[in-house]
């Protein structure tokens, strides 16, 4: 007699960081933006009683309307936090070996300088994924960013 194992299916993101170079934004043939950012992140821990710290990094794809607003108001070392879920896709590169690559899919990028998008409010444009809530804004907080947090 066996049980069926029910398993959530959960895939989301949310992560912090800078951004490792500016923004790459093309078009697709049918005029969809779609941006890449490289994110920089750290992570902190104890071993053997000590502080280390560790930098990661991954590639966030941004996608419509929030991916051209990314590429116009963020640079290389704008702080961001990133909501989204992990992707992998695999192809083959022009040497003809196999690639894999895992990046997260954004559902929505905050800006984190207050001076990113040309004004010193708190508001969000949202979203970048499907677009569902065209030109939707929101408040939201504005994290204090030092420059001990760049992680290069």
């Amino acid at each position: 007699m066996s049980k069926e194992l029910r398993f959530p299916n959960i895939n989301s993101m949310i992560i912090s960081g800078r951004l490792t170079r500016d923004v790459e934004l093309r078009y697709l043939q049918t005029g969809t933006p779609v941006a890449k950012l490289s994110l920089a992140f750290n992570r902190n821990y104890q071993k053997n009683g000590e502080w280390q710290q560790e930098t990661g990094y991954i590639d966030v794809v941004v996608w419509n309307k929030r991916a051209e607003q990314c590429a116009e108001y963020l640079h290389k070392g704008s702080p961001v936090l990133v909501e989204g879920y992990l992707k992998t896709h695999t192809y083959v590169d022009k040497n003809e070996q196999n690639r894999k690559v895992t990046e997260i899919v954004s559902s929505k990028v905050s800006f984190l300088e207050k001076e990113s998008y040309g004004s010193t409010s708190n508001e969000e444009f949202q979203p970048s994924g499907n677009d569902n809530n065209k030109n939707t804004k929101q408040s939201q907080p504005v994290a204090e960013v030092t420059d001990d947090d760049v992680p290069f």
